[in-house]
């Protein structure tokens, strides 16, 4: 990799978003958490941790006839990791002006087609591709002002927050720490936002309402198309 290359790859990985962006992407990634746990079969589209205890749970409950409908969410989550990785490649940066839109674009086309599917359509074909859309902006978005940041579940910011306010409170370093804690409150309750407002549009109108999240992350993706 050359040094030009390998100085955009940098870029990339560590563009800061604003507070704005990242408190929008929380909200949407909380969403989708809503949208499938409650919609389609208590299976979470972020949070992986999550799936794993449920797996678990599965095999134990019924070690003769295990139900491994939690897997599938899991190898998924790896392969969308994988395919935001291959844009860190030289050669796809090439190819991608705009990376961040392009992630963002990805998760649209496919929440849109998944929002025109019957609410009878098995878990499987909705809870999967959302995973793999939703993995790909974990590992795209990581930054939100100074800060490393998850976009598309809670258990770190969450995490931060209590050091914020912990250094906030019982240190010398009192504005550092106060702007930590303020972003990653935002962040934390946007998550919860989304996640209580996904769940309440799924349960009134099925798989339409992922129209809701397509035009969030559209409205994202023309905010971030110059990133």
């Amino acid at each position: 990799m050359d040094t030009q290359a390998a100085s955009e790859a940098t870029e990339y990985r560590h563009h800061r978003h604003s507070v704005e962006v990242g408190a929008a992407l929380a909200f949407a990634g909380g969403y989708l958490d809503g949208f499938t746990f409650v919609g389609h079969g208590r299976i979470f589209a972020n949070a992986m941790t999550g799936n794993i205890v449920y797996l678990g749970m599965e095999i134990l409950s019924s070690p003769g006839h295990p139900n491994f409908r939690h897997l599938p969410p899991l190898f998924m989550f790896m392969l969308g990791i994988w395919a935001a990785r291959a844009l860190h490649l030289p050669g796809f940066r090439r190819i991608v002006r705009h990376p961040y839109s392009a992630v963002l674009l990805a998760e649209v086309i496919i929440l849109f087609i998944l929002a025109l599917l019957p609410n009878r359509t098995p878990d499987f074909w909705i809870t999967v591709p959302i995973t793999f859309a939703a993995s790909m902006q974990v590992l795209t978005f990581r930054t939100v002002g100074p800060h490393t940041y998850t976009s598309t579940f809670t258990t770190g910011n969450l995490a931060t927050l209590s050091t914020g306010l912990f250094d906030w409170l019982f240190t010398n370093h009192k504005e550092a720490a106060r702007s930590k804690s303020r972003i990653f409150a935002i962040m934390c309750v946007s998550f919860l936002a989304g996640a209580t407002i996904g769940s309440l549009a799924v349960a009134r109108w099925g798989n339409r309402a992922l129209m809701l999240e397509v035009i969030l992350l559209l409205l994202i993706a023309i905010r971030v198309k110059d990133a």
